[in-house]
C-alpha cells in the first residue's frame, strides 16, 4: 500500500506529452547518477575529470545538464527494504566491479576502435561512389557493400550525415533497380533491412521487392526447392515491412507486427469521414499498416495485392504456406470483409497503373495481367467461411498455444497438464501435425519455458525426449526461454549449469540468451555474478575484434546493458549508473526500456518532475513511448495520490488514457487491469475512479471484464470493515462467473477465501469441493489458510482434516507437482503448521521436506 500522498491534479499534468526538445541521453544518464552520488572528493579521479571534459566536448548544448536537476528533498518512502540508495554491493563483490571496470576501460575501448579502424564520413563517401561505378553486378556490389562499408556506416547509430545517407540511400536504389531489372531473388530481405538501416521506412521500395519475388514465383521456371526458397523470402519480406516504422522492433528478429483484427477494424471505422480522398478499399487496406499514413501505406498496396493473388493459385502453396503466412491473410480478409464488393478487378487494374513501379514495363504488365485474372480467386479464397488458413492441423496447434498461455497466466496447472495430454492425443490422430512442428517448434518452445517456470522437471524431460523423437532439436531460443523459466522461479543452479553446458559445447551464443542470462542473475539476487556475465560478454567480443574475428563473438547491446542496469539500481544506484555511462562510452544507445526504468525510479526518488524531463529526452532522440512507459505512470501518479477527493481521481484517471491516446496507442486489457489494481490499492479510492476505469473499457473497446479483474475488485471488498461479502456475490454474477468453469483458477480460490473470511464456510468448502471435481484442487496455502482458520473456528475440525488430506493427497500422489514438492518454501508455509498444531497430520505419511520442516 502506499503511503497517502495529496498528489492530485498536479501529478497528472505532469505526464503530459512534451514537444520540447532537449539534451543527449548519455548527459542524463551522468547527471541523475551523480546527484545522489556522494561528494567525498577521493571518489573523483584523474580519469573521471578527463572522461567529464571530453563529454562536454562531445555534447556542445547540454549546458543546462551542468548541473544536475533538481532532487525533491522528500524522505523516499519507495525504496525497497534493505537497501540504501546509494548502498554499495557486499565487499565480496567488490572484484565483480573491480572487473567490470578494467574490462570496460577506456584503453580497452582505444585498443578496440584502433583494430576496427573507423573511416570518416569524406573516406564512407568516396568508397561508396567508388563501387557504384565498379564494373561489377549488382551482387557482387551489395556483398561489397554490405561487409566493408556497412560497418563503417553503423557508427553513426542512426545519426548519419545527410549527404552520407542521401549517397547510401541512391546507391542501395540502384542495386534494387538492377536486381528487379534481372530478376534476381535471394537478397530482397537484406535489402530491406541495409534500407530500413539508413532510416527509410518507404513502402515503395519495398513494393519493388515483393513484386521481383512474386514475377520469378509466377512467370520463372523454379525447382521444387528454388519455389520453396521463393515463397520464404515473399513471407520474410512482409514480416520485416510489418515491424517498419515500430521502434520496438528495430532489433527484433523477423516476425509480422501486424495490428490486431480490432485495430484493423476500429481503424477503418474511424477512416468513414475521413480521408475521403483515397478509395475505400485503399483506405481499408491501409489500416494494415497504422504505423504510416493511409496515403503512403497505398504504395505498398499493389505488392499487397499480388501477394493475395499468388497465395490463392494452388501451383505455389506448400504444406506450411498458409499456416506461415496466417496473419497476413487474416488481416487482408477483415479488410476487405469491411467493404464488400469494392475491390473489384477495375479497381486492382487502377492500383496497378498508378502505384506501382518496376523497371521493365513488360515485366510490370505481365504481373498486372496475373493479378487481374487470379483475383476473383483470391476474393474466393479471402471469402471463405472456413478459409485454408484457419483449419487443418494448424489450426489445432494454435487453438491449443493459446490455451496453454492462457492457462499459464492464470497458473492454472490442471488446465496445463489437461493441454499437454490433448496435445499428445491430437499428434497421434494427427500425424501431418509432426510435420508442421518441425517446420516451426515455437510451441514445444513455450512448453519448455512454461515446464521450466512451473518447476515440473519430470514434464521438462518428458517434452525434450518428445522433440527428439520428432528429431526436432533444441535452438538458442530453446534454451533462452528454459533459463526465462528458471529466472522466474529464482532457479539459478540450473541457469548456471545450462549455461556452462552451453558454452562447453563451443556453440556460439546470441545477445537474447547473453541478456536472459545477465538479466536472471542479477534479478535472483547475484548483481555481482551479474555484472561479471556482462564483463565477460564485452571481453569477448573485444578479443574477437582484435583478432579479426568478430563473428565468433556477440557485441553487447542495449537490451543487455538494461538487464544489467534494472537489476543494479535496485542494489547499487552508482554501479547502476557507471553502467549506463559506459554503455555512452561505447556508443550503445539507449532505448524505449532504458528509459522505462529510469522513469519508474524517479518515482521510487520521489522526483516526478524527472518525468518530464525524461520524456523530454526520448521525445529529442526519437523514442517514442510503449505501453509499459504508461503502466508505469498510472501505477506511479494514481499511486501518489493519497486522500485525493473522488474527482481528483477520476480526473487522473482520464488524463492516463488521454497521454495513452496521444502517443498513438490504446490501452490493453493489461493496462486496464493494471489501473484498475492501482485505482482500488488507493487507502480511499473510490467508487467512482473504479467505475471510469471499467467504463473506459467499456465505451471504446470491445474487452470483457477479465477473472484477474474480479479479483481485484474482490481484494477491494474483502478490505472493506466489515468485508463486503454481498458485493463480491454482486460482481461474480454481474460479470458471468457463476461457476467454477467460468473463471480462472486464482479467481475462485479467492471467491473460497472471501467467503471463508466472512463466516460461510459451507459456501466455501462448496468451492473446494467443486475445484477438486474440476480437477483442479486449491493449492493456494493463504487461500487455504483461510479456509483451515476458519473451520477450525467452526469448530469442524472433520472437514478441516479433510483439507489437509486433499493438499498431501494431491501434492504426494498421482497429481504431484514435483516443482512443489522440492521447493521447501510450500513445505515451510503456516499452514503446515497449523495443521499439526491441530493434530490434522496424525497418522499420515508425509513427505520428508515436510517432516524437516516441521522438526525445525
Amino acid at each position: 500500500m502506499h503511503a497517502s500522498r495529496s498528489i492530485c491534479s498536479r501529478c497528472a499534468s505532469q505526464i503530459r506529452s512534451v514537444q520540447t526538445r532537449a539534451l543527449g541521453g548519455a548527459a542524463l544518464f551522468a547527471s541523475l547518477s551523480d546527484a545522489n552520488a556522494p561528494s567525498d572528493a577521493s571518489n573523483i579521479t584523474p580519469d573521471t575529470h578527463q572522461r567529464t571534459a571530453e563529454t562536454a566536448k562531445r555534447q556542445p548544448h547540454s549546458n543546462a545538464w551542468a548541473s544536475p536537476p533538481k532532487r525533491n528533498t522528500r524522505r523516499n518512502l519507495y525504496r525497497p527494504s534493505g537497501f540504501s540508495k546509494n548502498k554499495p554491493l557486499r565487499p565480496s563483490e567488490d572484484s565483480a566491479i573491480a572487473l567490470f571496470k578494467d574490462v570496460v576501460s577506456p584503453q580497452a575501448k582505444t585498443a578496440a576502435s584502433q583494430s576496427s579502424s573507423p573511416l570518416g564520413e569524406l573516406e564512407i563517401a568516396a568508397k561508396i561512389k567508388e563501387l557504384s561505378v565498379k564494373p561489377v553486378d549488382a551482387l557482387e556490389k551489395l556483398h561489397v557493400f554490405r561487409q566493408t562499408i556497412w560497418p563503417h556506416l553503423e557508427q553513426f547509430h542512426g545519426r548519419m550525415p545527410k549527404h552520407l545517407s542521401m549517397i547510401s540511400t541512391q546507391f542501395l536504389e540502384r542495386i534494387c533497380d538492377e536486381i528487379a531489372e534481372r530478376g534476381l531473388t535471394g537478397h530482397g530481405i537484406e535489402l530491406s533491412r541495409l534500407y530500413s538501416g539508413l532510416g527509410r521506412p518507404d513502402l515503395g521500395f519495398r513494393n519493388q521487392l515483393v513484386l521481383n519475388v512474386c514475377h520469378a514465383l509466377v512467370f520463372e521456371q523454379r525447382d521444387s526447392a528454388g519455389r520453396a526458397a521463393l515463397m520464404d523470402e515473399l513471407a520474410g519480406l512482409w514480416k520485416h515491412i510489418s515491424q517498419l516504422h515500430r521502434p520496438s522492433q528495430r532489433r527484433e528478429p523477423l516476425k509480422f507486427s501486424f495490428p490486431s483484427a480490432r485495430d484493423v477494424r476500429q481503424d477503418i471505422a474511424e477512416s468513414n469521414a475521413t480521408n475521403l480522398h483515397l478509395d475505400p478499399t485503399t483506405r481499408a487496406l491501409a489500416a494494415l499498416f497504422l504505423q504510416f499514413e493511409p496515403g503512403d501505406a497505398r504504395d505498398i498496396i499493389p505488392g499487397l495485392l499480388t501477394t493475395i493473388a499468388v497465395l490463392s493459385d494452388s501451383r505455389f502453396i506448400r504444406t506450411n504456406t498458409y499456416a506461415t503466412m496466417a496473419p497476413l491473410l487474416n488481416l487482408v480478409a477483415v479488410a476487405l470483409d469491411s467493404n464488400r464488393g469494392a475491390a473489384s478487378e477495375a479497381y486492382v487494374s487502377g492500383m496497378f497503373d498508378n502505384h506501382a513501379q518496376l523497371p521493365s514495363a513488360e515485366k510490370m504488365s505481365d504481373i498486372k495481367s496475373y493479378v487481374v485474372q487470379q483475383w476473383p480467386q483470391a476474393l474466393e479464397m479471402l471469402h471463405k467461411e472456413n478459409p485454408p488458413w484457419r483449419s487443418g492441423s494448424s489450426s489445432s496447434l494454435t487453438t491449443l498455444h493459446s490455451q496453454l498461455r492462457s492457462a499459464y497466466m492464470a497458473r492454472d496447472l490442471a488446465s496445463m497438464s489437461s493441454i499437454w495430454q490433448e496435445f499428445k492425443r491430437l499428434l497421434e490422430t494427427k500425424p501431418e501435425l509432426a510435420n508442421q512442428l518441425r517446420r516451426s517448434a515455437e510451441f514445444l518452445d513455450f512448453w519448455v519455458f512454461v515446464w521450466c517456470a512451473c518447476r515440473r522437471h519430470r514434464h521438462l524431460q518428458e517434452t525434450f525426449d518428445f522433440m527428439q523423437q520428432l528429431q526436432i532439436h533444441p535452438t538458442l531460443k530453446t534454451y533462452t526461454g528454459m533459463m526465462h523459466g528458471w529466472k522466474l522461479c529464482k532457479d539459478t543452479d540450473r541457469i548456471e549449469a545450462l549455461w556452462q553446458k552451453l558454452a562447453g559445447a563451443g556453440q556460439k551464443l546470441d545477445s537474447h540468451i547473453w541478456t536472459e542470462r545477465i538479466s536472471s542473475l542479477i534479478e535472483a539476487g547475484k548483481p555481482q555474478a551479474g555484472i561479471e556475465a556482462l564483463a565477460e560478454m564485452l571481453a569477448l567480443w573485444k578479443q574477437a575484434v582484435q583478432k579479426n574475428v568478430p563473428h565468433t563473438a556477440v557485441q553487447p547491446t542495449i537490451e543487455s546493458v538494461n538487464a544489467a542496469f534494472k537489476g543494479l539500481i535496485q542494489v547499487d544506484r552508482k554501479a547502476a549508473f557507471d553502467v549506463l555511462k559506459w554503455a555512452g562510452r561505447e556508443n550503445i544507445e539507449p532505448n524505449v526500456r532504458t528509459y522505462n526504468v529510469l522513469i519508474r525510479q524517479a518515482f521510487r526518488d520521489d522526483s516526478p518532475d524527472d518525468v518530464q524531463t525524461l520524456l523530454k529526452v526520448m521525445s529529442e532522440h526519437g523514442i517514442d513511448p510503449d505501453p509499459a512507459t504508461f503502466t508505469i505512470i498510472l501505477e506511479e501518479v494514481i499511486g501518489r495520490m493519497g486522500e485525493a477527493s473522488a474527482a481528483d481521481q477520476v480526473e487522473a484517471v482520464h488524463s492516463v488514457f488521454q497521454d495513452i491516446q496521444r502517443a498513438g496507442l490504446r490501452p490493453n486489457q493489461e493496462t486496464y487491469g493494471k489501473m484498475l489494481y492501482a485505482v482500488s490499492s488507493l487507502a480511499n479510492g473510490s467508487d467512482e475512479a473504479v467505475a471510469a476505469v471499467l467504463t473506459h473499457m467499456r465505451d471504446n473497446t470491445d474487452f470483457k471484464v477479465t477473472p484477474h479483474m474480479v479479483t481485484i475488485l474482490i481484494e477491494r471488498a474483502l478490505g472493506r470493515d466489515p468485508p463486503d461479502m454481498g458485493a463480491i456475490d454482486t460482481l461474480l454474477a454481474g460479470h458471468g462467473f457463476s461457476r467454477v468453469s467460468d473463471g480462472d483458477q486464482t479467481l475462485w480460490e479467492r471467491v473460497m477465501s472471501a467467503n471463508a473470511i466472512t463466516g460461510n464456510t459451507d459456501r466455501a468448502m462448496d468451492i473446494f469441493h467443486d475445484l477438486q471435481k474440476a480437477g483442479r484442487p486449491v493449492t493456494s496455502l493463504p487461500c487455504l489458510t483461510d479456509l483451515l482458520w476458519a473451520l477450525l473456528g467452526a469448530d469442524k475440525r472433520d472437514e478441516a482434516r479433510h483439507v489437509v488430506d486433499v493438499v498431501l493427497d494431491y501434492k504426494t500422489g498421482e497429481g504431484d507437482w514435483d516443482g512443489d514438492f522440492k521447493d521447501e518454501r510450500y513445505w515451510r508455509h503456516h499452514f503446515w503448521f497449523l495443521a499439526n498444531e491441530r493434530g490434522l497430520l496424525e497418522g499420515r505419511e508425509l513427505p520428508d521436506v515436510l517432516r524437516a520442516s516441521l522438526r525445525g
